[in-house]
């Protein structure tokens, strides 16, 4: 396999992208995958002339500004027949500003092509058949190279299987020269017997593996392994290796997805993560080595116990959270099963892309690995997947849906606007609502001390809290929902302290600037309009969190919650440890000697279901607090989801669990829901009027 670049760009502006095509590529190819880069055209065409004569397969990885002539000269020097591909001008038609013409030269590729369509259908990779010769054109684009690896080359590459005729043939190792690892074979007859096969991600670590499973019987047919084609980017590593396993399902249409990462450094010590995901979740382990192990047989070890994960999943078994101090300790805690290493953490991560059912974070509590990482290791674990976008917040803000519970509980800081403008008339949905404290739609915004456009400053207020692939009439609903409370404050469009998205996208602002003046009444003057991210399959009363009722603030069903990613959290605590928060928050508190009374929900809503809602009193230490103040004070620092919550004792293990439903206040509008009702049809003015019933849109 031949790769050639084509770039005038400073090398630091290439080295990412290129990594990233090199890596995707490595799989299919047992030669070195590093790029031959060229500045022009005339520099690259000898090297180019050679790899037709010697490559089965040329990658070729032109410039963003230079792609689209380069591959015109190219395909016709290699006497390839052009036609439109009408696929990529209806997307580049939909999604650009491009005459015609423009349109039509970007979306003219060679006939029979492989076509690798990116979303605005720009700049597409394709490749291209010549005899027994595969060429690929790529552009060194970052914004769009993501899709054209993963649903174009990567694909199309594993279907053609390259690798089998790039390489010369490999000494083969007969069963018997190769150790049988009792692990890895006892998971291929898991695969086996359940009719599944598991995909693993080319990271280096992965080779051991392989190794493994060399003389293991039918290996090859439950194992694949696949490219590695995710950026690391500022994901952390367990994100990362989560994201990575679920590429490798997605790519290989395999049950399971797995990844294992490098060995990685930290103040508690060498550790390796490892991770297998299904279509719901990926169960992500934390293995540390242990003193006066080498190097080479904690990254064996770690394998093995990636074997061992994989058929546990494949097998069922829902009990995924263990913790042992070694091979010859007993199991521990709500969870418990065989592991060979000490477990120090174990995180199941829900992806955010798969749509699920009931999913949950299983987090325990990490144990001290030694005294000088206590403090860090102390609070549970909650890790979701960001979006690749997500931008770096402002020093003490926080996104707007806490930003207004944040003010209801503590009061508005800015100074009230002076009543100055007329009345103004507003046409409702279903009649006519004159608003005394109606103010002029305004140009600008004061944000944080910034001046900023007044669409801008909504739009980047939405962007903050959103994961980018929303629906038109849900960010409608939310941008006139921004909108409202920012009227509602009645501060002279000046607000301090909500977070701001560095970019957000064209169907963002666009959808702001549909909308951008119209807001939410009842009875003649401007609503009060809180949402939350998820609720916990209805919403829940005002009065329960802000203590004040609000007539248009009433629970209603948001069922398709529950079918969100998040939807429920489990945590884990130990007696010991519900004692010491307890304490700390009231040292008056009196405990029984049955931990099981320590906390009891006296009161709920009925949310989730006759057992379980958002908490309206509970009981800590004898003392009845609210399910706000339990979740603000007592918990604090511990970033519990929602004030929906359930907890249990177990008496076996003289543990906690809390399990929580939905993400935030609860009150108002989900934005979940509503990009959920928007999927199904609904228009923005029916999800306004749904989550705030009784409310007039107002122009």
């Amino acid at each position: 396999m031949e790769l050639l670049a084509l770039s005038a760009m400073p090398e630091e502006q290439n080295s990412g992208v290129l990594a990233r095509i090199s890596g995707a590529l490595s799989a299919f190819s047992e030669k070195d995958t590093a790029f031959h880069t060229f500045g022009t055209l005339k520099a690259m065409l000898p090297r180019f002339a050679s790899a037709l004569k010697e490559s089965p397969c040329i990658v070729l990885a032109i410039e963003k500004a230079k792609y689209n002539t380069v591959r015109a000269k190219l395909c016709a020097a290699l006497g390839l027949s052009i036609e439109q591909n009408e696929e990529l001008y209806q997307r580049i038609a939909q999604n650009t500003a491009l005459p015609p013409e423009e349109a039509l030269k970007n979306a003219s590729v060679p006939k029979h092509a492989a076509v690798f369509p990116t979303a605005d259908g720009m700049y597409p990779g394709f490749a291209v058949e010549k005899g027994k010769q595969t060429i690929v054109f790529l552009p060194l684009d970052g914004e769009r190279l993501d899709g054209v690896l993963k649903q174009g080359l990567v694909p199309y590459l594993m279907q053609k299987d390259i690798a089998a005729s790039d390489s010369a043939p490999a000494e083969t190792q007969t069963a018997a020269d190769v150790a049988v690892s009792e692990v890895v074979q006892h998971t291929v007859n898991i695969l086996r017997e359940v009719g599944a096969r598991a995909a693993v991600s080319c990271t280096p670590a992965a080779e051991i593996l392989k190794t493994l499973g060399a003389g293991c019987a039918d290996f090859d047919d439950y194992f694949i392994f696949t490219p590695h084609v995710e950026d690391k980017g500022d994901y952390n590593l367990t994100d990362y290796v989560a994201i990575t396993a679920k590429a490798a399902k997605e790519l290989s249409g395999a049950a399971y997805g797995a990844c294992i990462s490098e060995i990685s450094r930290s103040e508690g010590g060498d550790y390796i993560c490892i991770t297998v995901a299904d279509d719901k979740t990926a169960v992500v382990r934390k293995l540390y080595r242990e003193d006066n192990e080498s190097e080479a047989d904690f990254t064996q070890d770690a394998a093995e116990e990636l074997a061992e994960l994989i058929g546990e999943k494949a097998s069922g078994k829902g009990a995924v959270g263990i913790e042992v101090a070694g091979p010859a300790a007993e199991p521990q805690g709500f969870f418990a099963g065989k592991s060979g290493k000490a477990l120090i953490s174990v995180i199941a991560l829900v992806l955010v892309a798969a749509i699920t059912v009931g999913c949950i974070f299983f987090v325990r509590e990490k144990k001290q690995r030694d005294a000088e990482s206590q403090e860090n290791n102390s609070a549970p674990i909650q890790s979701e997947i960001p979006s690749v976008s997500e931008p770096p917040t402002v020093l003490d803000t926080v996104v707007l849906s806490k930003f207004i519970y944040n003010e209801m509980q503590n009061g508005i800081q800015e100074t009230p606007a002076e009543n100055t403008s007329a009345p103004a008339a507003g046409t409702a949905i279903d009649t006519t609502v004159t608003d005394p404290n109606a103010q002029e739609i305004p140009s600008e915004m004061l944000v944080n001390g910034k001046t900023l456009d007044a669409k801008e400053a909504v739009a980047r207020m939405m962007a903050a809290e959103l994961s980018g692939n929303e629906q038109e009439e849900a960010l409608k609903a939310q941008a006139v929902a921004v909108y409202t409370y920012l009227k509602y404050r009645n501060t002279n469009w000046k607000i301090t302290g909500v977070t701001l998205a560095e970019e957000y996208s064209d169907e963002v602002y666009n959808a702001v600037r549909a909308v951008f003046g119209e807001y939410l009444s009842f009875g003649g003057t401007t609503a009060f309009t809180p949402f939350c991210k998820l609720s916990a399959g209805r919403t829940t009363a005002a009065d329960a969190v802000f203590g004040q009722n609000y007539p248009y603030l009433r629970a209603v069903d948001s069922v398709s919650d529950k079918t969100q990613a998040d939807y429920k959290t489990e945590l884990i605590y130990s007696a010991e440890d519900i004692r010491a928060l307890l304490t700390a928050y009231d040292a008056s508190l009196t405990f029984s000697e049955n931990p099981e009374e320590w906390i009891q929900v006296l009161r709920h809503d009925g949310a989730v279901n006759t057992g379980i809602g958002y908490v309206e009193a509970v009981s800590v230490g004898g003392k009845e607090i609210s399910g706000v103040e339990f979740v603000n004070k007592v918990m604090a620092g511990k970033n519990l989801p929602s004030h929906c919550f359930a907890v249990t004792y177990s008496t076996q293990t003289n543990e906690f669990m809390l399990e929580i439903y939905g993400v935030g206040h609860g009150v108002g509008m989900s934005l979940l829901g509503a990009d959920r009702m928007a999927a199904t049809g609904s228009t923005y003015a029916q999800i306004l009027s749904k989550y705030y019933s009784g409310v007039q849109l107002t122009v």
